[in-house]
């Protein structure tokens, strides 16, 4: 009875390390995907600009300033959440 409680109690840590490990690669891909998204709309912005149609880029440099400041406030959310995440380890 015991060794299958040892067992069940084992598994269940080993889902949760691997939860930890999966959260935190997924953190870092939201803030690649943010800045990812940022720099194409920065391509946009440029295509705009050669094209000159101000109404196109000026959507695009909203477009691109919104994501880089997604990608800035994830990446400072993130960072407060490590430490957490490190103090229950």
């Amino acid at each position: 009875v015991y060794r299958v409680h040892w067992l069940r109690t084992l598994a269940l840590h080993d889902r949760w390390a691997e939860e930890l490990l999966l959260v935190g690669r997924e953190m870092t891909w939201m803030v690649e995907f943010f800045l990812h998204k940022s720099q194409q709309w920065v391509g946009r912005m440029q295509e705009a600009d050669v094209q000159c149609t101000v109404g196109h880029w000026c959507y695009a440099a909203c477009q691109a300033q919104m994501y880089l400041r997604l990608s800035q406030h994830a990446q400072d959310s993130f960072e407060r959440t490590k430490g957490v995440a490190a103090v229950v380890e």
